[in-house]
């Protein structure tokens, strides 16, 4: 017990009933982060499923030498024998690989819990957001892994060199829109370049257009008026000194998944997400010493098409 002397300061009075600290009155708040979702931005498409295959590596095939890519030969009379033709077969390959996340919390904590959003039923909403993460990530590794490149190690990415990627995709017909993934730092980079281009001469308008924020949106469509969309992330890798970010024609990267719609896992709590390749089980061995385990396990690959398909070159600049 405490004496309290007039006047009762706050101080004196809330040392005995009051608390160190209250909390806000609205709901947890998210940290900052990279939300660009590869699907949803058309950097990768969806090429198989293994389920059912019997094999974790799905072969994509390709065929040329075919259609435009083969002229017709002039006969020398109306009669004359006609040189039947090869044609070329390729492929490219996506291997399935296991992916994993768990959360675990104590039965205490779920008795005492005060916040919602921090407990394990609601981690485990998140767990197919941590998937689009790992496929984004998986991306941008796959990128780094093209072998022919545009941009300069060392150096900060300018216009010039979102040009060269620009003709690469002109001179090689039949490749479409190059798809771009660069790090924000990049991006950054190619907007100041901008600034000092001699060919330009840009309104106030067109100035914000250009150099503006893009409403907080990872992708900034028809970046300096050029027809490319450019997708930003941090998950672009770094090698050395450089960013490592690509651009390539549109199906260029493809990833697979092996449906867990037919996995037998015991328990009615189990859930599917079988176009994630994704299942999420609560094992029963984990709830002893007084605790419940949620795991998520996906089974996912990704890899780069045929280099006689599509257009694919990575893009270096300085970190």
């Amino acid at each position: 017990m405490a004496s309290i002397s007039p006047p009762a300061l706050a101080s004196a009075v809330n040392n005995e009933v009051g608390f160190a600290y209250t909390f806000a009155q609205i709901a947890i708040e998210r940290r900052l982060q990279d939300a660009l979702n590869v699907q949803a931005a058309g950097l990768v498409r969806l090429v198989g499923d293994a389920a059912g295959s019997g094999s974790d590596v799905i072969r994509v095939t390709n065929i040329g030498g075919i259609g435009y890519n083969l002229a017709m030969s002039a006969l020398a009379s109306e009669t004359a024998a006609i040189t039947p033709s090869p044609f070329d077969l390729g492929y490219s390959t996506v291997t399935i690989a296991d992916y994993g996340l768990a959360f675990e919390e104590s039965y205490k904590a779920q008795i005492l819990g005060r916040e919602p959003a921090a407990m394990l039923d609601a981690l485990v909403q998140t767990m197919p957001e941590s998937f689009l993460r790992t496929l984004r990530d998986l991306t941008a590794t796959t990128i780094a892994g093209f072998s022919t490149s545009v941009g300069s190690s060392g150096a900060a990415l300018d216009m010039d060199h979102l040009l060269d990627l620009l003709a690469a995709f002109r001179e090689n017909p039949g490749a479409g829109q190059p798809v771009v993934m660069l790090h924000p730092k990049q991006v950054s980079d190619l907007v100041d370049s901008i600034r000092s281009e001699t060919t330009l001469s840009l309104s106030v308008s067109e100035f914000g257009g250009v150099q503006g924020l893009q409403g907080g949106a990872q992708t900034i469509r028809n970046f300096a008026g050029l027809g490319i969309d450019i997708n930003m992330s941090t998950s672009v890798t770094t090698s050395g000194p450089d960013h490592v970010g690509g651009g390539y024609s549109a199906g260029g990267i493809g990833y697979a998944v092996g449906s867990t719609a037919g996995v037998r896992a015991r328990g009615i709590d189990a859930i599917r997400i079988p176009e994630f390749g994704t299942i999420v089980t609560f094992p029963s061995s984990s709830s002893t010493n007084g605790k419940e385990t949620a795991e998520a396990r996906s089974f996912l690959g990704v890899a780069a098409g045929s280099s006689d398909v599509f257009v694919q070159r990575k893009i270096l600049s300085a970190t």
